[in-house]
């Protein structure tokens, strides 16, 4: 008898201690995972800013070589001095030596076009500094039908190697009309197309179509003037935040030369861009299709775009990294899209 008197009956958990021990966890967890997501998506901001200052810093090593920066893209054909009849490169391509990739640089033949299959070799190698790691990881590519601008379909197999930057090329009269501003003067405007089109005039940033460009051109300032932006996830097309089966004409790779991008903006739901006709030499401009004033974050194809909160990444001209907000002012945005339009922002 004294020895059961001293047993005592080991006692567990009960099922409603067991329930609010789960409970306690969950709500540690709940506190928890948004901290933890916030710290990732602060390292992957991060690395992104820290690709365009790579980027920057291999521009920058191609103007102290050349004395200009490269061109946005190179698109030349019908020439009967070179095999092929082509020159084709974008500005990544010429920047690859001051990449560290001297090697793929003299893999890439610039005698074809930049989606040749003979240069696959080197087009569908991934660069780190061209993928920003908060945009989508797995995109859908387009379907054999799709061709880009001079009839190659997209490769089966192995995809492009991705590129979420592009060069600020131009801005063009649909963002100025659709949100109020002043078209700038006529006198430098640009035409993309030969012979010159209505709808085909822009104003000039940081890197120009076809064209070096020299420090001394950017009268506007280099700190004020815009380089590269993202417009991350293609070839995928994103809209607003929802990543849909379509995909872009264009932008299918860093050896892209049709990768850069042009300020034209967008209407609020993402799905149409603007545009616009001008009459020269004195204008005027008018809008061919409804206003779209917005400018950041509506869609992915070559429109301003980033998988960040709140806005995107821009490469300035003097080699610096912004973090514009979404929020920012259509004049400044304006403003430091062109490099000589004498439309000097403030503080931004």
């Amino acid at each position: 008898m004294a020895g059961q008197i001293g047993k005592q009956k080991k006692r567990g958990f009960t099922l409603i201690e067991l329930l609010v021990v789960i409970a306690i966890i969950a709500v540690l967890i709940a506190l928890l995972l948004p901290a933890v997501q916030q710290a990732r998506e602060a390292a992957r901001r991060t690395q992104c800013k820290n690709n365009l200052k790579q980027l920057g810093l291999a521009l920058f090593n191609y103007e102290s070589t050349h004395k200009v920066f490269p061109p946005a893209r190179i698109d030349l054909s019908g020439l009967s001095y070179v095999p092929g009849g082509f020159y084709q490169a974008s500005w990544t391509t010429m920047c690859l030596p001051y990449l560290d990739q001297a090697p793929l640089y003299s893999a890439y033949n610039f005698n074809l076009t930049w989606s040749d299959p003979a240069n696959l070799g080197a087009t569908t190698k991934n660069l780190a500094a061209f993928v920003c790691p908060s945009a989508t990881t797995s995109r859908i590519t387009p379907p054999a039908t799709v061709k880009d601008g001079v009839g190659n379909p997209y490769p089966a197999g192995t995809p492009y190697g991705a590129c979420d930057y592009g060069s600020m090329n131009a801005v063009r009269p649909a963002y100025f009309l659709s949100n109020g501003l002043p078209v700038p003067s006529m006198t430098i405007v640009t035409n993309t197309a030969s012979p010159a089109s209505a709808s085909k005039y822009e104003w000039d940033g940081g890197l120009k179509k076809g064209a070096a460009t020299p420090i001394a051109a950017i009268t506007d300032g280099t700190s004020n003037t815009m380089m590269c932006v993202e417009d991350a996830g293609r070839p995928q097309i994103t809209v607003l935040s929802t990543t849909t089966v379509a995909t872009t004409k264009d932008g299918w790779g860093w050896a892209d030369i049709q990768a850069g991008y042009s300020l034209d903006g967008a209407t609020s739901d993402g799905l149409i861009v603007g545009k616009a006709s001008c009459t020269v030499p004195s204008g005027p401009c008018a809008l061919t299709t409804v206003a779209a004033p917005y400018a950041m974050n509506m869609l992915n194809d070559s429109e301003m775009y980033a998988f960040h909160v709140g806005g995107a990444h821009v490469l300035m001209c003097d080699g610096s990294v912004r973090f514009l907000s979404s929020n920012i002012s259509a004049s400044t945005l304006s403003a430091i899209a062109t490099r000589n339009a004498s439309d000097i922002p403030g503080e931004f």
